[in-house]
């Protein structure tokens, strides 16, 4: 299963986090819409998306999101749709559940489910542990079973440092892998925020065709990405991203335009 990118739950929870902290009222969120254009190696065509996303903050406690992606992989189209909710229990305790299902693209799952517990430690509440659980159906009958366990510090000046396993487990085989993940953001919501992340370790198989699996192999994934607000409630972000394998690279790009509210 390829590396997830993580901390898009720690930024909900942070965006929910700020607008309690302000004691905001009534409803506020986000739009985004965009795309994304990536090229392979080994003779593999292109990648093309197009994507809307959002999140919306009901009351103190809830912020709930939603991704809907159209993608073009290895020859073959498909629709995903991702809905999820961050929950603020307590001061000290927030959890993020999601549910993933698409039609069509075999490189999609058929059912992904996320659930992670989330809690602030220390007298500034600058140190998060994450304990995730993922459960992963691919449309080849594969199925996918994780845990993730990672650590978010929030430094004085504007920079969040991160650090994660997920130890995976597949089947049919019952084969055991481990991915790794760092990442670092700088900046302040309403400006500008960069963030770097760096993937490593093993993926058990990945889909490259309806009947096609690449197995046991090693791989590493960049990402940089570029979030700037061209005005107070509207920006554009970029995001670059470089992957490798033994079989394969892929690198590339994604642009959006987001609206907040």
């Amino acid at each position: 299963m390829p590396f997830a990118f993580s901390f898009r739950a720690a930024v909900l929870a942070a965006c929910l986090a700020c607008s309690a902290a302000a004691g905001a009222a009534g409803v506020s969120g986000m739009v985004e819409a965009g795309g994304l254009q990536h090229t392979l190696t080994a003779g593999f065509p292109d990648w093309r998306h197009q994507f809307v996303r959002g999140n919306l903050r009901t009351d103190a406690d809830n912020l709930w999101d939603a991704d809907l992606v159209h993608a073009t992989r290895f020859n073959d189209t498909g629709t995903m749709l991702v809905l999820g909710n961050t929950h603020q229990f307590s001061p000290l305790w927030y959890s993020n559940l999601s549910i993933a299902a698409s039609n069509g693209g075999f490189f999609f799952p058929s059912l992904r489910l996320d659930a992670a517990a989330n809690r602030k430690w220390g007298a500034e509440r600058k140190l998060v542990t994450t304990v995730g659980l993922t459960a992963f159906n691919a449309k080849d009958g594969h199925r996918d079973r994780s845990l993730l366990l990672g650590l978010t510090y929030y430094l004085d000046i504007p920079l969040v440092l991160e650090g994660g396993v997920r130890i995976n487990r597949s089947n049919p085989g019952s084969v055991v892998s481990r991915a790794n993940y760092v990442a670092v953001t700088y900046g302040q919501e309403q400006k500008q925020i960069i963030s770097l992340r760096h993937g490593f370790g093993k993926e058990a198989y990945q889909l490259i065709g309806a009947n096609a699996l690449l197995v046991d192999l090693n791989s590493n994934v960049s990402t940089l990405t570029w979030r700037q607000w061209l005005r107070p409630r509207q920006g554009v972000q970029l995001r670059a991203e470089k992957y490798s394998t033994p079989f394969y690279r892929r690198q590339g790009v994604e642009l959006a335009l987001f609206q907040e509210f």
